[in-house]
């Protein structure tokens, strides 16, 4: 199985060398916005969106301990970085929340959901929006974004171009023809 060489990944995803306190040894991370943030400050900021989580939902730190199975005090260390928050916890903490994955951590790493502040906000935007959608509605924007991604993939035509923006709108005014 061979795939790309180590130094072909790093340049391929961008990734930076650095030195995290935190850590023994030098790793490697994608940068947002010029900056990367090391690991004391994406638990803070973790830590931080869980809080305004539990806040937000009204509810104590002394109803929702008792939920994950854990007295008041080993939670708070969860919300005060004194213990670290593993990948089972954090999905046991949205579904007793109610949260989203993208509530808790998009704060600590928008740059997993875009490369721009920008284009991470408007994804986590849609992805807000399509959350409340029904499925059979999930299934017609899916069907939409489908022909979307394929125009002019034959022709070497981009959606930007007259023709495939054409035909998405022709798309989009059949879908909603059809759905009515």
């Amino acid at each position: 199985m061979a795939g790309p060489s180590l130094k072909q990944w790093i340049k391929e995803l961008g990734l930076q060398q650095v030195v995290d306190p935190r850590i023994d040894k030098p790793v490697y991370r994608k940068p947002f916005d010029g900056r990367i943030a090391l690991s004391a400050e994406l638990e803070e900021q973790i830590c931080t969106s869980l809080r305004g989580a539990r806040d937000r939902r009204k509810l104590p730190r002394s109803k929702l301990a008792p939920l994950l199975g854990l007295s008041e005090q080993v939670y708070g260390r969860y919300e005060n970085k004194v213990s670290r928050l593993t990948v089972c916890r954090l999905i046991h903490l949205c579904e007793v929340l109610d949260a989203t994955p993208e509530e808790i951590i998009a704060p600590a790493a928008p740059h997993l959901w875009g490369g721009t502040e920008a284009k991470a906000v408007l994804l986590l935007a849609s992805i807000e929006k399509l959350r409340t959608l029904d499925e059979e509605t999930l299934r017609d924007v899916f069907s939409l974004l489908s022909r979307i991604e394929t125009c002019g993939k034959n022709d070497g035509q981009t959606v930007g171009d007259p023709e495939c923006r054409n035909a998405v709108e022709f798309a989009i005014a059949k879908q909603i023809i059809g759905s009515k």
